[in-house]
């Protein structure tokens, strides 16, 4: 479809919140994964060993023990509902080997795809793009522009060149909700190049023990050499287990150009015994949360402006999710509709436009049910294209 920016053109993509059980620890200290042991033993030989997340489209996988020998590397293929990873493992965690859910560097004109649970970077050219995700990096404009660095657990951050917008920090701590990282911006100018992808999510729960000798990578992308689109942000590590150890590495930092690095993400152990001795390159979160994602629930961005969305829209600017009439004045209502949610939850709502910083707005699920209610979010809206994004926070 052809631009025009008289009309706001807006893809949609929705961070799914998952519904929060605790499942608590028996007078033992004992951590319950809530694994069902369907998926049997992971015990990968092949040096390289590729999940394709297609048949589970939640990204649960429920583990009876899990052992990654040493030089056998894992890897992932995003399903098409781009979730996290999580394994719920009955007994015993044991990585000697490598996990890796990093995002994916980007090319001079291809951008970089997220890891699971993460978000691609930005188109480059004439018809560029912001990274995607809520801190996606903007989108670089002007002489010799650079595409904007994406952020998550910290802000990217630039120097003096004419870079994008640095994408906004957002998550917790407690990394609930399991969000990903974001990617970078893409740039135009005489040499128009890509952004690179967010690093993915993995959440691995296991009952008794989580050893880690080898390596867990949820790096951020960074942009092709010679280029300038912005780096992706570091995506999200959670270890959960009755006692973590190991001498290896996590690494979750974002993408490490000089000139204008990704954000960091998100790290963090639960765990009643941490005699875990290796190191994590951005430092780590501890408690005894144990908290697990049994269940799923559901933000949907509904309608913008009156304008229904599509169920699954495909959040590609090219073929917008909805085109919103120029005469429209703001503010503009935002409809999300919630599943599983508890009412009067905060709802952010963020616009990423092409063009220009995010602009965020809140509201609250007040009317329905916890099975099923909406929000509606009154929002500034920039003209011209860009991306929406819905999210929830909850206490804890």
């Amino acid at each position: 479809m052809k631009t025009n920016i008289s009309k706001r053109f807006i893809s949609i993509s929705t961070i799914g919140l998952a519904a929060l059980l605790v499942l608590a620890g028996n007078v033992q200290a004992q951590v319950n994964s809530g694994s069902n042991g369907s998926n049997g033993a992971f015990n990968p030989t092949a040096t390289n060993t590729v999940i394709d997340m297609a048949d589970h489209p939640t990204g649960i996988y429920q583990y009876t023990s899990v052992n990654i020998p040493t030089n056998v590397t894992v890897t992932f293929i995003p399903n098409a509902n781009n979730t996290p990873v999580v394994w719920l493992v009955q007994t015993n965690c044991v990585i000697s080997g490598t996990v890796n859910v990093a995002g994916q560097n980007a090319s001079a004109t291809v951008a970089g795809q997220g890891g699971p649970g993460g978000f691609r970077g930005g188109n480059g050219g004439s018809n560029g793009t912001s990274g995607q995700g809520p801190g996606g990096g903007g989108f670089g404009t002007g002489s010799n522009p650079c595409g904007g660095p994406a952020s998550y657990g910290t802000l990217g951050s630039t120097n003096t060149f004419n870079f994008g917008a640095i994408g906004s920090m957002y998550g917790n701590t407690f990394l609930i909700p399991l969000l990903g990282g974001s990617g970078g911006g893409g740039c135009g100018g005489i040499a128009p190049c890509a952004g690179a992808g967010g690093g993915g999510a993995l959440l691995i729960a296991a009952s008794s023990t989580i050893q880690l000798n080898g390596q867990i990578s949820a790096k951020g992308g960074g942009r092709a050499l010679g280029y300038w689109g912005g780096e992706g942000s570091g995506g999200a590590v959670r270890l959960v287990a009755s006692t973590i150890s190991g001498n290896g590495q996590v690494y979750a930092a974002g993408g490490q150009e000089s000139y204008g690095p990704g954000g960091n993400g998100r790290v963090r152990f639960d765990t009643y015994l941490n005699n875990f001795g290796g190191t994590v390159d951005i430092g780590y979160s501890q408690g005894t949360q144990f908290v697990i994602i049994p269940t799923s629930g559901q933000l949907t961005i509904t309608s913008v402006g009156g304008v229904p969305v599509s169920a699954s829209p495909t959040g590609i600017l090219t073929t917008p999710d909805a085109v919103i009439s120029a005469q429209q004045s703001n503010p503009i209502s935002i409809v999300v509709q919630c599943t599983n949610i508890p009412l009067n939850t905060q709802i952010t709502v963020t616009v990423t436009p092409v063009n220009g910083p995010p602009v965020s707005a809140t509201g609250y699920n007040n009317t329905g049910t916890l099975a099923s209610s909406t929000a509606t979010v009154l929002i500034t809206m920039p003209r011209g294209g860009g991306f929406i994004s819905a999210s929830a926070a909850m206490g804890h």
